[in-house]
C-alpha cells in the first residue's frame, strides 16, 4: 500500500550517521493512506545518501513540530512512501524539543518496514 509522509507530528525514534550516510528512523510516522485517511505508520526509515547533517543528532528524537523537504529546488509537502529521489535534497526538521537539523544530500530513500500496520487516527 501506498502513503504520504507528513512530517509535522511525526515521532522520530533516532538518527543515526555513518560516514556521508543519514537515517531518520521514525517510531510512528504521521502519513496519510490512498483515500486520504489520517494514521500512524511504525518502522519507518529516511535515509539519505552523500548527506551533509547541520545540528547534533543526539537530541533529535520525539515529536517534529515541523519538516521541510526540497527536491532540485521543488518543495515536496508530502513526500510518497515508498520512495527514491536523487538530485539535490535539503531537509529540514524542527522537533518539539527545540533541536533543529538540516541535511543536504544527493539521495533520499523512505520506505517501511516489512509489515508495518497502518493505525488510522480516530481523535476527533
Amino acid at each position: 500500500m501506498r502513503f504520504t509522509l507528513e512530517f509535522h507530528d511525526s515521532e522520530v525514534r533516532d538518527i543515526a550517521t555513518d560516514g556521508t550516510t543519514v537515517r531518520l528512523r521514525f517510531a510512528a510516522a504521521s502519513v496519510r493512506d490512498a483515500d486520504g485517511a489520517r494514521g500512524w505508520l511504525p518502522g519507518v526509515t529516511l535515509a539519505l545518501a552523500d548527506a551533509t547533517l547541520a545540528g547534533d543528532p543526539s537530541h533529535a528524537f520525539g515529536k517534529l513540530a515541523e519538516g521541510h523537504l526540497r527536491h532540485d529546488g521543488h518543495d515536496i509537502a508530502r513526500p510518497a512512501l515508498p520512495a527514491t529521489l536523487s538530485g539535490r535534497i535539503e531537509l529540514t526538521l524542527r522537533f518539539a524539543n527545540g533541536t533543529q537539523l538540516a541535511a543536504h544530500a544527493g539521495a533520499l530513500a523512505l520506505a517501511a518496514a516489512d509489515g508495518a500496520r497502518f493505525a488510522e487516527d480516530l481523535s476527533c
